[in-house]
């Protein structure tokens, strides 16, 4: 006669139970990034050297968009695309330039790996990318800082 008896320890089991409980939040947590990022991925997606941009400006500079060197926008474009592993986050942030622009689901400001995504029906959604080209985003920083630096000789500021 066979034993059928269950021979699993009580501890064991619980922790599988556990575990599959924290993997199936996790995946659920995931699941519900991605489908919440979608529109800002498309978004992301859509930017191009010719997208309608806004303009650029560090108190009390400011610069058109048409003043933006060919160079300068696929810095931009090379940066947006290399941007990766969103999480969405609405600390708040500040300091430094952003660049802007009218994607066809809604407005996208780019702060550094910040990106604040304004839907056509208004929602907001703000993620933070934890993977970028950094390399990329310094070329883009400079070549920016150069065009705020001209900008503010041609006004006469002495911005040091």
């Amino acid at each position: 006669m066979k034993n059928r008896s269950n021979r699993t320890p009580p501890l064991f089991r619980g922790l599988v139970i556990v575990a599959g409980f924290l993997l199936l939040v996790w995946g659920g947590f995931h699941l519900w990034q991605w489908v919440k990022l979608r529109p800002l991925r498309a978004a992301l997606d859509s930017f191009t050297t010719e997208s309608t941009m806004k303009p650029i400006s560090i108190y009390p500079v400011t610069i058109q968009p048409q003043q933006l060197t060919p160079k300068a926008r696929e810095l931009m474009v090379q940066f947006v695309k290399s941007l990766g592993s969103p999480i969405i986050n609405n600390q708040p942030y500040g300091g430094g330039w952003t660049f802007s622009y009218a994607a066809p689901q809604g407005q996208v400001s780019i702060d550094g790996n910040i990106v604040v995504f304004i839907m056509d029906d208004g929602s907001r959604l703000q993620a933070r990318f934890y993977r970028s080209d950094k390399e990329i985003y310094k070329q883009l920083d400079e070549e920016i800082g150069r065009l705020f630096d001209e900008e503010a000789k041609s006004q006469g500021l002495d911005i040091s």
